[in-house]
């Protein structure tokens, strides 16, 4: 979703991380969003929501109960364009509905 409102992450240049690393940052980012995965299909499994819909109806209250507070929070306190707070919500909302899918797929 970064990809989304890219222009508007200069909006505040001096919040964003510049520099070298950002192949193994990129990484190290992907590596969190598989522990994210395990860590929904593990759930989905303990709490039985292993249909389509009860996995959906998962992802959606881990969305807001998780990102979408945490999200708004930080726009309060730190300098960032609202359509970047919006893309990185919306982001998390199909990452988790994405996961969801292949979660009641696989089990």
């Amino acid at each position: 979703m970064g990809v989304l409102f890219h222009d508007r992450y200069n909006v505040f240049p001096e919040v964003r991380r510049e520099g070298r690393g950002g192949r193994g940052r990129i990484l190290l980012a992907q590596l969190f969003a598989l522990v994210t995965a395990a860590g929904f299909v593990l759930l989905a499994a303990k709490l039985g929501q292993t249909d389509h819909r009860g996995a959906l109806k998962l992802a959606a209250m881990i969305w807001l109960i998780g990102p979408l507070p945490l999200l708004l929070g930080n726009a309060l306190f730190i300098k960032l364009d609202p359509f970047v707070t919006v893309s990185h919500a919306a982001g998390w909302l199909v990452k988790l509905l994405a996961i969801g899918i292949v979660a009641a797929w696989l089990l």
